[in-house]
């Protein structure tokens, strides 16, 4: 009896063994499964560029060079006289000018042209008061109203139109390379009566910023 019970336990310690190879061996294959499986569900994407050109452009918008001379406004040539203007790619000077009585003015007709590759916006318009004088109004340009300087009895603005009736505003443009725009600068006797003794007002300036459209 001894014999066959000894027997009979290898045979069921080899069954055992049998039955865990088996259940190792079905799981790695379950493993396995489960890989494969996820290595068939991931995708990969790809962008390839062709040619990326930089093109060659060119930024160039300045005032249109030359001597422009001021036309004169008012109900008389007395004590009112309108000095050149020196005009370079980027500045302009106004020679020694008198407004003597109200109504007197001097009007500039200045163009700024865009030969460059790049439509040009107009960023910034400020005016600079004189360094002589105390003004009551600086006014900066903006989207909805002009650059103004009111000195006294003298009024300087920045505007489109020859009566000095539209202001230039920010955000204006000039198209690229043939694009152009016509600028007045205007200076006026606005005080309601005449000075007792003369009053020199020195430096008074705008400054035009253009960025990119």
């Amino acid at each position: 009896m001894k014999s066959q019970n000894g027997i009979g336990g290898k045979e069921n310690m080899q069954d055992r063994m049998h039955n865990l190879k088996f259940l190792l061996l079905l799981s790695m294959i379950l493993v396995v499964g489960v890989v494969v499986a996820y290595a068939a569900l991931s995708t990969t994407l790809t962008i390839t560029f062709g040619n990326v050109t930089q093109n060659a452009l060119t930024w160039n918008v300045a005032f249109t060079a030359g001597t422009v001379n001021g036309t004169p406004g008012g109900t008389s040539a007395t004590g009112r006289s309108c000095g050149a203007a020196t005009v370079t790619a980027n500045s302009v000077s106004v020679a020694a000018t008198t407004l003597s009585k109200p109504g007197d003015s001097c009007t500039y007709a200045l163009t700024v042209k865009n030969t460059g590759g790049i439509a040009a916006s107009l960023s910034s318009l400020k005016p600079t008061a004189p360094t002589s004088t105390t003004c009551g109004t600086t006014q900066n340009a903006s989207s909805s109203a002009g650059a103004k300087l009111v000195c006294g009895n003298i009024t300087y603005e920045i505007t489109t139109d020859s009566a000095g009736a539209t202001p230039l505003k920010t955000g204006s443009t000039i198209a690229a390379s043939t694009g152009s725009q016509a600028v007045y600068l205007v200076v006026k006797y606005t005080g309601s009566g005449v000075n007792s003794s003369a009053v020199t007002q020195t430096g008074a300036k705008f400054t035009f910023v253009y960025g990119q459209k």
